[in-house]
């Protein structure tokens, strides 16, 4: 089932590193082949934002775990794109999904600001890729948290659960 979310999540981003944000799916939607599960929800499997929805971003340290969070902040032509989106879904999960891996879900409430916040599990190597698209709000803290290599480690023998375009289930 999952197989498919990573042709369909492939095939909608030309970006070379992919950023999806999944809304959480209907009770009634659950189950279907349009729909993708993860940790015991099932999520819509066309992102109802991406990386180019966005124009520049600001990360944070996560004082948990030392991983990075990050403020995306929409295009102008979005900002009411991105308050529909969180108003018809308030209540709901938002999955957001960084170059196949997917982070904690959000519980969606009402954006009117056009900011969108993941709290963490970011590495500096997604916040240079991120980067490459977007715009640093301050580039000078930026480049600094910046690696040049992706220092999240590739299973071996097995798949990271949390790789959701790999064709995993959880």
């Amino acid at each position: 089932m999952l197989a498919g979310a990573a042709a369909l999540l492939g095939s909608c981003s030309s970006e070379p590193y992919p950023v999806h944000f999944l809304t959480e799916a209907d009770s009634a939607e659950a189950g279907m082949p349009f729909t993708i599960p993860y940790n015991g929800h099932y999520y819509s499997r066309m992102p109802v934002l991406t990386l180019n929805n966005f124009e520049k971003f600001s990360s944070f340290m996560d004082m948990k775990d030392g991983s990075y969070g990050v403020r995306l902040f929409t295009k102008p032509e979005f900002r009411m794109r991105l308050a529909s989106i969180t108003m018809q879904n308030r209540g709901r999960r938002m999955l957001p999904i960084f170059n196949g891996l997917a982070f904690q879900p959000m519980l969606v409430d009402v954006v009117n600001d056009g900011q969108l916040v993941i709290w963490g599990g970011l590495n500096g190597w997604d916040l240079k890729k991120i980067g490459e698209k977007l715009k640093p709000v301050n580039p000078e803290i930026e480049k600094k948290r910046y690696l040049d290599e992706n220092p999240r480690p590739i299973p071996k023998g097995g798949r990271d659960p949390r790789m959701l375009s790999r064709g995993t289930r959880n």
